[in-house]
């Protein structure tokens, strides 16, 4: 087996690199009838979808643990998920995405970030940390129920929807 620096043939270090050209390719794949590229790691001629999606482009989200993630995130990401929970930690991460959209000519205001939570059981640990993340700033919030030992998807939708409503 390859070295973890070494997987699917391809340079762990690059991974940045390969990602921003990710993107570039996708948005055009998603919002053009015929796509030619050649870049530094892919190279298509004349590839499309077909039909293409109602959306366009699709919104890139990017999840970001480390200053050149945060940099790419503001970048060119339509919105990240810090891999840290509010406080500290995050404050600084969301000023180098908001200083990287600066820089990239973009407003910081439109990038959206998701917190998440976990459900275990408590409504008010749920509560305090959803509050947490609106004061940090999160756009968008997950829960998991996934580790609250709930047995049917059934009771995953009442545990979200008491949270839901817990809000109101």
């Amino acid at each position: 087996m390859p070295s973890n620096s070494k997987r699917f043939g391809q340079d762990f270090t690059s991974r940045g690199e390969r990602s921003d050209e990710q993107i570039t390719l996708l948005r055009r794949l998603w919002c053009e009838q015929s796509v030619t590229f050649v870049g530094e790691y892919h190279r298509i001629t004349g590839a499309g979808i077909a039909p293409l999606p109602v959306q366009r482009p699709i919104p890139i989200w990017i999840g970001a643990a480390s200053a050149p993630g945060y940099r790419r995130a503001g970048r060119i990401a339509d919105g990240w998920f810090p891999l840290i929970e509010p406080g500290p930690k995050l404050d600084d991460a969301r000023g180098v995405v908001a200083q990287a959209a600066l820089d990239a000519g973009r407003d910081p205001s439109t990038i959206g970030m998701e917190g998440r939570t976990i459900y275990t059981g408590d409504l008010d640990t749920v509560a305090r940390d959803l509050s947490a993340w609106k004061d940090a700033g999160a756009t968008h919030v997950s829960i998991s129920t996934m580790d609250a030992g709930l047995a049917t998807v059934d009771d995953h939708l009442t545990v979200l929807t008491s949270v839901a409503e817990s809000l109101l």
